[in-house]
């Protein structure tokens, strides 16, 4: 029952609008290699800047200065948007998930 419940989920996240919006906005930066660079280049610094965990002013400047030049670029900005929403997505789903087990995973945290 709980691996049909998970793949109900599954399909209802691949149905979703921001999904079906983040696939079409991936197969229209996939035709523009530039956007596709510009793209690719802000979201492993993104993904960087969360790595690292600091909300350090000199990294967020820089994550505006290229989102601020990406955004010039309509298909590279239309897909970090699409990305940046599916993302919200799956962190909001997972927070969720991780709540409800929540209880039988702090036994650690009392230490």
């Amino acid at each position: 029952m709980m691996y049909d419940k998970a793949h109900e989920l599954a399909n209802v996240l691949k149905e979703s609008a921001e999904y079906r919006e983040f696939l079409a906005a991936r197969d229209v930066l996939a035709t523009d290699p530039e956007a596709k660079k510009m793209a690719k280049e802000f979201i492993m610094a993104l993904g960087y800047e969360a790595i690292k965990g600091t909300d350090e002013k000199e990294g967020m400047d820089k994550l505006q200065q290229m989102y601020e030049v990406l955004s010039h670029n309509a298909k590279a900005r239309d897909f970090v948007d699409a990305y940046t929403r599916f993302q919200r997505v799956m962190a909001d789903v997972s927070k969720i998930i991780g709540e409800a087990v929540a209880e039988g995973m702090d036994i650690f945290a009392k230490d």
